[in-house]
């Protein structure tokens, strides 16, 4: 197993009412913690799970182990909520909300540790209307392009290269209305506009117009239904 040393500090600041804003920051110490790389499919290796090298020796291999070494990840973060009782009664029951992070590692064992996938920047936002009858929620959900693993070096690519996830922003919507003392239907759609994860291999000379590798389309999620409790 892996261990971490943890050191947290945070500001708050309560709204009166509903709602607060804070900012924090952190640092982590990581050791033995997990890495990951993707290896070529080399007769030797195979050989070591009984596996065929005619029918596996053209694909790659993704595992993952204990690095060595320490790595520190430190961070900011940004939280903020509140119900905007200022408003007109027509806005009664309105929330505002809003998060964000920055982070990023460092330590002489970064390289491997790479498989742990650290975004350096996300966020998400959005409002909610809450009522006696129902309530009404709209988030967008925003991820920085980030590494992943490593890819092994080998004929036409070079060392150092990587693969990443580009950057994404989604935009889910949720609500539900009350049709009885204890029956409420809801609907939750997410991920209206379809946003797909592109995958994309780079390396220190790779061209911008040759990064992209494939995509991933998971589609929109929509879901309907009606609960209740006892």
């Amino acid at each position: 197993p892996w261990t971490a040393q943890s050191l947290t500090v945070r500001l708050e600041y309560y709204f009166e009412g509903v709602g607060q804003i804070s900012l924090g920051a952190f640092r982590r110490d990581f050791d033995n913690f997990f890495g990951g790389a993707t290896l070529p499919a080399t007769p030797e290796l195979l050989a070591l799970y009984d596996l065929d090298s005619s029918i596996y020796g053209a694909y790659d291999v993704v595992t993952q182990r204990n690095i060595a070494g320490t790595v520190r990840i430190e961070g900011t973060t940004f939280n903020y909520k509140q119900a905007l009782t200022f408003l007109p009664s027509w806005a009664r029951g309105l929330q505002v909300f809003a998060n964000a992070s920055a982070q990023r590692a460092t330590g002489a064992t970064l390289e491997a540790f790479t498989g742990a996938f650290v975004v350096p920047r996300s966020a998400s936002w959005g409002l909610s209307l809450t009522r006696e009858r129902y309530s009404l929620r709209v988030n967008w959900n925003y991820r920085g392009r980030h590494r992943r693993e490593e890819v092994a070096a080998a004929t036409g690519i070079e060392p150092g290269t990587y693969s990443w996830f580009s950057k994404r922003l989604a935009l889910d919507l949720m609500g539900e209305y009350r049709l009885g003392k204890r029956v409420w239907a809801f609907a939750n759609l997410r991920n209206i506009g379809d946003e797909p994860d592109d995958i994309e291999v780079a390396g220190p000379s790779t061209p911008a117009e040759a990064q992209f590798r494939r995509r991933q389309d998971f589609g929109s999620l929509w879901s309907f239904g009606v609960r209740t409790t006892f």
